[in-house]
């Protein structure tokens, strides 16, 4: 292959990677907002459960569940889409293992530190999202108040969730940092502090509200 060719690969996995990761913060974050619903009460819980079956369309109201396990199969494809075009910046051999160590060790950057984490919990995320995607997908009629507490906590499946959310929020707040570094305008790269203080609350922000959720599952277990 030649330079240019490999030069034109490298920049379409780059743009591929940034856009699926983009996608998927952007679902992340819309996803824990939905779920927070239970904080509300069991009656918001079970609207937008109903909602996302699609319950305003079919005739006795109690909608369609495998449209969830259609939304859960396409995250995983993304996901998948992801990972592959995101490993040919990884680390993988020894030899960069050891490179990179000893790059951390003599120069103190704080977005090489940031990327490192950023694929830490990238292999957590590989581990666990296949996880959590099955249960939903396999089950999507049990999504509500009482089957989503059963599962949680009567199944111990917080076990998942919790290092999952720890995870995939870290991840996807670091990705959406360094998207914007990468691909935006010199004003961000100015704005580099600013747009660091700002990952770091929305990650505070999005794991607070995803941990609250978790805990006012409880009484419907």
């Amino acid at each position: 292959m030649s330079l240019n060719n490999k030069k034109n690969l490298s920049g379409w996995l780059d743009m591929s990677q940034s856009l699926s990761g983009v996608i998927l913060a952007v679902f992340l974050w819309t996803h824990l907002v939905l779920v927070s619903s239970i904080l509300l009460g069991e009656d918001a819980m079970t609207f937008v459960a109903k909602t996302m079956e699609l319950s305003f369309l079919s005739e006795d109201g109690h909608g369609y569940p495998w449209v969830v396990s259609l939304i859960a199969i396409g995250v995983g494809l993304l996901a998948s889409i992801h990972v592959l075009v995101a490993m040919h910046k990884l680390p993988l051999s020894l030899q960069q293992q050891r490179a990179l160590r000893q790059q951390m060790s003599v120069i103190n950057h704080g977005d090489t530190k940031l990327w490192v984490w950023q694929a830490i919990t990238g292999v957590g995320i590989l581990l666990l999202l296949p996880v959590h995607l099955w249960l939903i997908g396999s089950a999507p009629e049990t999504i509500g108040p009482a089957g989503s507490a059963d599962r949680i906590w009567n199944q111990g499946v917080w076990m998942v969730y919790l290092p999952l959310l720890l995870c995939v929020e870290l991840h996807a707040a670091i990705g959406i940092y360094r998207v914007a570094i990468k691909w935006g305008s010199e004003r961000a790269l100015n704005s580099r502090d600013r747009i660091k203080k700002i990952k770091t609350i929305v990650s505070v922000v999005f794991v607070v509200i995803g941990i609250a959720s978790l805990f006012a599952f409880l009484p419907y277990a």
